[in-house]
């Protein structure tokens, strides 16, 4: 994959901008299992020289959100490596970008602009008042000599430094994802665009292509957004001499309906709401590796070991992928029943405790009474922050439930009464405790009330459980104990 001349290198590089949309861990997994794939390396890098967008906080959650997903990286800010700083900030205090910023400026490739913002729009509403579609900024001062620049830099003016972009000729460049198909784009249909702001820090487009070349990058595999922006890239390369990593742009993921991208500000995508809504970082990797890559026509739920040993870019589409929650949240769930009993309570103590049912962090006994609880949720949970709500009853003492709640379809408030005193009669007799005599021995009572076996499980299930819905009755029954089953029923009866 690299010619045969370097050990694949591969980056995931946000910007701290706000939380990690779920699109950004999707390209962070595809770098990851390429490198794993090809025994390469995985870096992570934060690009936070975009200070306006800057928020605090946010290079925390990417981290806890790759790690929690599953990726870890051989080299970044907080495991260190050989090119160091991976912070860029930093790395724009070392002066890094400058020197290469004068560079383009002594070999003729860049040029200091003093034109205003409030002039480039004179000049693209001039332009289009004559019937130009798309207007392509080319500065003045392109043509200068350093001493002309230098010298109106004296005056204090204020300038940005920008790519001198070549006028004639094409630019050409390959991409994996498109199976090695060359693209190929008209020079003149390019502007110049800026490389250094006039705050001095350095834009995207110079910033990460300088790191990625000092960190001995291979492969560039990012989204197909930045498809258009890669002309540039390939001049800048050309324009230091430097030889091209590959490149690989994989397809955008469509919200559901296909009407655009997934979005963080219309769309639940945020990669920690997933944590809190309980999914399981292996069906959620499972399910982005599928988005926008398959390993067959069939082949769905596959391990992180199978992952990473079936990746390859060729099997990557070019065509848009398009997020299904349905899907994710149906995987999830069959995700939830592969876990092994002792694994799925130990998931499900951090929401118990969220929703304050047991506490922070749970006594030994309450991990015990957790794991004895497991059984009755783990084959209708699909999302672990369910949960709290199947739970509760089991976990905090519940106030007597209202009677239309108790009362089900043809029945009456003294039907019902009488059903729930004869099954407080039977249940107590009930020897041993067990789900089983305990089934056996309401059914055999429903048929003595002449009720149907619905009509008096629905009854006692509200009254134990105070909702409608509960695991099974004779499981719920078994757990909760005679005595404090007994006491729940009995005071429902009180309230008919």
């Amino acid at each position: 994959m690299t010619d045969g001349t370097a050990p694949v290198r591969v980056r995931f590089a946000p910007s701290p901008t706000g939380f990690l949309h779920i699109g950004g861990v999707r390209t962070a997994l595809f770098n990851w299992l390429f490198a794993r794939h090809h025994g390469g390396q995985f870096i992570l890098r934060l690009e936070d020289t975009d200070e306006k967008r800057f928020v605090a906080g946010a290079a925390n959650d990417i981290v806890a959100s790759l790690r929690w997903v599953g990726l870890n990286w051989d080299e970044g800010h907080d495991v260190g490596g050989p090119h160091a700083p991976y912070i860029q900030s930093q790395r724009h205090e070392l002066g890094i970008y400058q020197a290469h910023v004068e560079y383009l400026l002594k070999t003729g490739w860049a040029y200091k602009s003093f034109v205003t913002p409030e002039a480039i729009e004179e000049m693209k509403t001039a332009a289009m008042a004559r019937g130009v579609k798309s207007f392509r900024f080319r500065g003045p001062e392109r043509d200068w000599s350093l001493e002309q620049m230098a010298a109106e830099e004296a005056k204090g003016t204020p300038y940005t430094v920008r790519l001198k972009v070549p006028t004639d000729g094409v630019t050409e460049f390959h991409d994996l994802v498109r199976g090695g198909e060359e693209i190929s784009i008209e020079n003149d249909t390019l502007y110049d665009i800026v490389l250094l702001k006039s705050s001095g820090m350095p834009v995207y487009h110079l910033a990460h292509l300088v790191d990625d070349h000092l960190m001995e990058m291979t492969h560039i595999i990012r989204g197909e957004e930045w498809v258009p922006s890669t002309p540039y890239h390939i001049i800048l390369y050309h324009a230091f001499g430097w030889r091209l990593p590959i490149f690989a742009h994989v397809p955008n993921i469509l919200r559901q309906d296909g009407r655009g991208k997934l979005s963080k500000r219309k769309d639940d995508v945020a990669t920690n709401r997933f944590w809190e809504r309980g999914y399981l970082p292996e069906a959620l990797r499972n399910y982005l590796a599928l988005q926008g890559w398959s390993y067959d026509d069939r082949t769905e739920m596959m391990t992180l070991d199978e992952l990473i040993e079936r990746f390859t870019i060729d099997r990557v589409q070019a065509s848009p992928a398009r997020w299904n929650p349905d899907k994710l949240l149906d995987m999830n769930g069959k995700y939830i029943r592969m876990l092994a009993p002792d694994e799925l309570a130990a998931r499900l103590l951090p929401f118990l405790s969220r929703a304050e049912l047991i506490g922070d962090p749970p006594t030994a006994d309450e991990r015990a009474y957790v794991r004895q609880l497991v059984p009755l949720v783990h084959e209708r949970l699909k999302e672990l922050s369910e949960a709290p709500d199947l739970l509760v009853c089991f976990l905090r003492e519940i106030e007597p439930p209202a009677a239309d709640l108790l009362i089900q379809k043809k029945m009456d408030a003294d039907g019902t009464r009488a059903a729930l005193e004869a099954a407080a009669a039977r249940l107590e007799a009930v020897e041993p405790w067990d789900r089983a005599i305990l089934e056996e021995t309401l059914r055999v009572l429903a048929e003595a009330l002449g009720l149907k076996t619905g009509q008096l499980f629905g009854t006692i299930r509200v009254a134990a459980t105070g909702s409608k819905v509960s695991p099974p009755l004779d499981e719920t029954l078994e757990v909760l104990g005679r005595a404090r089953a007994l006491q729940r029923i009995r005071a429902a009866t009180a309230v008919l």
